[in-house]
């Protein structure tokens, strides 16, 4: 089993970071024989989309002949997705959504005519549908009873991952980190882990476990 671990946190020592490591474990836990590829993107982002790859994806005629290397990077980056079984991304949120970080990830993998096809009825996605687990910190709290803010971020990844194809979604998440110290968010974090749902794993790959438990 391939997984895929991204992290958009630009502080090493994150809540965010802290959280999908321990997606991580567990998945490990249940495949001890998974392989994982790390990838920061926090601490090494992806460029901003530049000016020949806006230009290859402007129009049907530029994307069938685009400038030479426009696509190296969102190929790479769209190659690693597809070389994983589960996906495993930790994320803050900012300012009631995605880190910009994560959104120059986003624009260089949603690609069309390539992880998505455009049709009257809206974008159809073009890849395996594979577990995705996202873990997200936040300072404040935006679920629940006593969320205090609007959540732009998981109906936001909802969207942008499910039409690439990508459905089996599962959100953890930490909030009101501003007001917690790293002991209350372990404690939160094993809350939100305990709604991992492990049976979503490639079958061939959980019988080596005898099954999800």
């Amino acid at each position: 089993m391939n997984i895929l671990h991204l992290d958009f946190s630009p502080r090493q020592e994150s809540h965010s970071r802290a959280l999908s490591a321990a997606i991580a474990q567990k998945l490990l836990a249940a495949v001890p024989g998974a392989r994982i590829s790390r990838r920061d993107f926090g601490t090494t982002p992806v460029p901003h989309a530049v000016p020949d790859y806006a230009t290859a994806l402007s129009t049907p005629a530029t994307l069938a002949a685009p400038p030479r290397g426009a696509l190296v990077l969102s190929e790479k980056l769209i190659e690693e997705v597809e070389a994983a079984d589960a996906i495993i991304i930790g994320t803050p949120m900012h300012n009631l959504t995605v880190p910009s970080t994560f959104k120059a990830w986003i624009d260089q993998v949603l690609r069309v005519g390539r992880t998505f096809r455009s049709t009257p009825t809206g974008k159809v996605g073009m890849l395996r549908d594979r577990p995705v687990f996202i873990g997200i910190a936040s300072g404040g709290v935006f679920s629940g009873e006593r969320a205090n803010q609007p959540d732009f971020l998981t109906p936001y990844l909802s969207v942008v991952l499910g039409s690439m194809g990508l459905k089996t979604l599962q959100f953890f998440s930490v909030q009101a980190t501003a007001f917690l110290d790293w002991d209350q968010a372990a404690s939160a974090r094993e809350e939100a882990l305990a709604a991992i749902d492990l049976a979503v794993l490639p079958a061939k790959d959980l019988a080596v476990m005898g099954g999800a438990q």
